[in-house]
């Protein structure tokens, strides 16, 4: 299965970047001279994916409807937007764009990770269709910070298959320390369990976030390979001031 569609959820509200973000959209903060989500872009393009689903807030939608046209005509990509009315976590964010997706393999590319040096979503991708399944991108961080990601437990110390993965696990209960990062490649049978999980949370007002790590695992269960692939490039977490301010230095000097 070819993918040529990305989702990335764009509608949290930037709290964190404050007060930048009272005038423009977090994901179309100058990086050096160009928007964030450019490089998002262009690592999608490269991959020849030719569709991108914006999953926006209300008040963000008309930032990403200008930048569309800018989109279209730089990188060829389409940019359909979406609305998230109700954060309810990104499990849910990702749900959002599951009508315009459809039966198709799909990337979802968090804008707050800015990789380059390395293709990512390339890897993924071909990963994926080596093992007929999914594929996640991992990177080994600090045990000391294990409990700010999804975390991997492969089958064994010499497989990159995955065995399970922990939501923010306290240190001591890590099974290792190789996080999930801002990209995936999915099959679309992840729309069921997302569908399912969210059904459950409203039935029982779980106040909990959906995230991607309960879904994930239940489709592991059920026999679907996921892959780990471990990024080996930069990564740059904008989510943040301070991470944004080290991008925008470091990606003005190459610009």
């Amino acid at each position: 299965m070819s993918c040529s569609i990305a989702v990335i959820p764009a509608a949290g509200l930037g709290t964190r970047m404050r007060p930048l973000t009272y005038y423009v959209a977090k994901e179309l903060l100058p990086i050096g001279a160009r928007p964030a989500l450019d490089y998002i872009m262009q690592e999608l393009a490269e991959c020849e994916i030719r569709d991108a689903v914006l999953v926006s807030s209300v008040t963000k939608k008309p930032y990403f409807e200008l930048y569309a046209k800018e989109c279209l005509q730089t990188y060829g990509i389409t940019c359909h937007i979406t609305l998230q009315e109700n954060p309810m976590g990104l499990g849910h964010a990702v749900l959002c764009a599951k009508d315009i997706v459809g039966n198709s393999q799909f990337v979802v590319a968090l804008p707050d990770d800015i990789l380059v040096k390395e293709n990512a979503t390339m890897a993924l991708i071909e990963a994926a269709k080596e093992v007929g399944g999914s594929a996640i991108l991992s990177q080994r961080v600090d045990w000391a910070d294990v409990e700010k990601y999804g975390i991997v437990k492969t089958e064994d110390e010499n497989s990159l298959l995955v065995d399970s993965f922990v939501e923010k696990p306290p240190r001591d209960k890590a099974p290792t320390n190789l996080a999930i990062i801002g990209r995936y490649c999915f099959s679309p049978l992840l729309w069921a369990k997302l569908d399912a999980g969210l059904e459950k949370k409203l039935a029982t007002s779980d106040p909990k976030e959906l995230d991607l790590t309960i879904p994930m695992n239940a489709l592991i269960n059920e026999g679907h390979n996921i892959k780990a692939c471990e990024f080996n490039g930069i990564r740059h977490d904008t989510g943040k001031m301070a991470g944004y301010i080290h991008a925008f230095c470091e990606l003005a000097k190459e610009n």
